[in-house]
């Protein structure tokens, strides 16, 4: 795990997401307990998997939809006499009130009376909310009153249904039945509970470990696989006939395909864990009891568990326990991230106390670029996502094109033209300064400094919050920067494009270039490969020119080595030896990038496929139109 050596670091570094488990069921539904709320990952889930919280169960029995009224009426006696029967509730009119025996006539005529057709699967359901052991039972019962009359009682979920719910204490788990009419009281629609639907597993599950967490009851809702569970779980009826007769649950084996299609789902969730264990190793810096530290060694044992093919992830018996009830995993990863957010809106703003300069844009294009990095850790923070996200060339007013090409071979490892893309970008700054000069009294009125401008326009990309920093708050002086800002936009294009980069290095700047161009550019849109154009031009003959003029590209075999690159500054040499002959420069055509581009991919493909089959470095294939 990274040591961070200051907060400021850590802050840059890292940044906390939203905590919390949220189906997609649950989102914006009105007036529900999760209305508004943001599906953020299942961070607190996973934190909750690592201290071995029980989870959630809810089970919907496979036969036990009723298709008519007798059967109705024995399953509603069953669930309401049975000895082991705590108590029952129904929502019949619509309002919670107590159930009973005498009740049971007149729920199944009123039921009834509705049903049509034959539904497969019955015209009831019959679910069962299930409680982790040594629950009592009038904790089970307050969570399982709240958890019905939201799911089926409230309207939130497509319509309004009737129940019937009873709780059992018969088993080591204390439980409670609900029947459910299928059919809405509102407006007749017809309760679907799968995958697809807005009543789901997920959604059921989630909701019951958020209304426990309410009284208290620490419950999880996450899928087997995340808690590297690879096996079938035994069925419910097959565990109850081993518990009779003494014996280990059968579980149905799985296939060498399946099986290897379930651990690849668990190794899936590595890195969750690990980002989990990230964001406990910052957090543990705002805390003195150690809980982060422990979710942090939690995390990263069970990140080397999977991946050591241990799909039983350790207890972690060296740890001390957390009782799971006294510490909510997700409230303090939150409090964590609170903090963390607070930190680096501290740490922008010293940014922007320091003194106009290249410094200042450095650490902004820093800041913005660990965004980016842990931007995996950002879910819905509008501050961090404005200084995470790069703005698009459209809407840059200091994006220079020519420019973006340097950066990139600059980053190049012990690339080619490393050393002669830094030494470009750096001769584009001292021309810039240069050029930028005499605007320094309104770079100051600004806030800002010549070097700070140069800096500005140098940089690689900037984000929307950069941005918006750099441009007053008045609408009138806002609207005149903008348009100041583009005016020397076009002087840094015209700069950059002057810049001695060398044949070699602008060739492959303009073939990049080409390779990336819009689907609606012209050859003469794009700045690297325009330069290039002229650059050969200059070295070319009158005679050179009028045999490029008549389709001939052997003048350029020794110019320009790539073929689909060499066919591009052909067709742009062609269409200026037009120009010249009428004696003007203006009304040059150009054509459209898409064909050079296949050219060049083309001409890539074959090389690959030659290097693969005979070992040789490149081969000469001519794609020349």
């Amino acid at each position: 795990m990274a040591e961070y050596r200051t907060v400021q670091q850590a802050v840059i570094g890292e940044v906390l997401p939203d905590i919390g488990v949220r189906s997609r069921a649950m989102i914006g539904v009105p007036g529900s307990r999760h209305s508004g709320a943001r599906h953020s990952g299942d961070m607190a889930g996973l934190s909750k998997n690592l201290h071995y919280v029980p989870q959630s169960v809810v089970k919907r029995v496979t036969a036990g939809g009723c298709h008519s009224a007798k059967e109705l009426r024995r399953q509603m006696d069953y669930v309401t006499r049975d000895e082991a029967n705590v108590a029952s509730w129904s929502n019949q009119i619509g309002i919670e009130r107590s159930f009973d025996e005498r009740c049971i006539d007149s729920v199944v005529a009123d039921w009834t009376s509705s049903w049509a057709g034959s539904p497969r699967r019955g015209h009831t359901d019959h679910i069962i909310l299930s409680f982790p052991k040594g629950t009592a039972a009038g904790l089970a019962e307050q969570i399982a009153r709240d958890w019905g009359q939201e799911v089926f009682g409230s309207g939130f979920y497509e319509d309004r249904f009737r129940y019937v719910a009873a709780m059992h204490h018969n088993t080591q788990h204390v439980h409670c039945h609900f029947i459910v009419d299928k059919v809405g009281m509102d407006q007749g629609r017809f309760l679907s509970i799968n995958r697809f639907s807005e009543i789901n597993y997920d959604m059921l599950r989630e909701l019951h470990a958020d209304i426990a967490k309410d009284y208290g009851l620490a419950l999880n809702a996450t899928p087997r696989f995340s808690r590297g569970l690879v096996e079938n779980a035994p069925r419910e009826t097959d565990i109850q006939a081993a518990r009779q007769h003494g014996r280990e649950p059968y579980a149905a084996p799985l296939s060498f395909v399946e099986r290897a299609r379930r651990e690849a789902m668990v190794r899936g969730y590595v890195s969750q864990y690990r980002e989990l264990a990230q964001i406990a190793a910052i957090g543990q810096g705002f805390e003195t009891d150690g809980y982060l530290a422990q979710i942090m060694a939690r995390a990263s044992a069970a990140v080397t568990h999977i991946l050591e093919g241990d799909f039983k992830m350790a207890r972690f018996e060296s740890i001390n326990e957390v009782p799971s009830g006294s510490v909510d995993p997700a409230g303090r990863l939150l409090a964590a991230r609170e903090a963390l957010i607070a930190e680096a809106k501290t740490a922008w703003e010293n940014i922007q106390a320091m003194e106009p300069g290249a410094e200042r844009v450095y650490l902004e294009g820093q800041f913005a670029a660990q965004g980016r990095a842990a931007a995996h850790l950002v879910v819905g923070n509008d501050f961090m996502m404005r200084h995470a996200q790069s703005v698009s060339a459209a809407d840059d007013t200091y994006h220079v094109a020519s420019i973006m090409g340097l950066h990139d071979r600059a980053q190049e490892e012990n690339g080619r033209f490393t050393a002669l893309a830094d030494a470009g970008l750096e001769e584009f700054r001292d021309r810039l300064q240069r050029s930028f000069a005499p605007q320094a009294d309104r770079f100051e009125e600004a806030g800002t400094s010549v070097a700070e401008m140069a800096a500005r326009f140098a940089s690689r990309d900037r984000t929307e919050a950069q941005i918006e920093a750099w441009r007053p708050v008045e609408p009138a002086e806002r609207e005149n920067w903008v348009q100041f800002e583009r005016d020397l936009q076009r002087e840094a294009e015209s700069i950059a494009v002057s810049l001695p980069v060398g044949r070699a290095l602008q060739e492959d700047l303009a073939r990049e270039a080409l390779l990336s161009s819009r689907p609606t550019d012209r050859l003469a849109d794009i700045a690297a490969l325009d330069k290039l154009v002229t650059e050969v031009r200059a070295d070319l003959s009158d005679g050179d020119m009028d045999r490029i003029a008549r389709g001939q590209l052997d003048p350029l075999m020794d110019q320009i080595r790539d073929p689909g690159l060499r066919s591009a500054v052909g067709s742009e040499l062609r269409n200026l030896a037009a120009v010249e002959d009428r004696g003007h420069i203006s009304g040059r055509d150009s054509d459209s990038a898409d064909r050079y581009r296949d050219l060049v991919i083309g001409h890539e493909r074959s090389a690959a496929r030659a290097k693969t089959a005979h070992g040789r470095d490149s081969v000469d294939h001519e794609l020349d139109l």
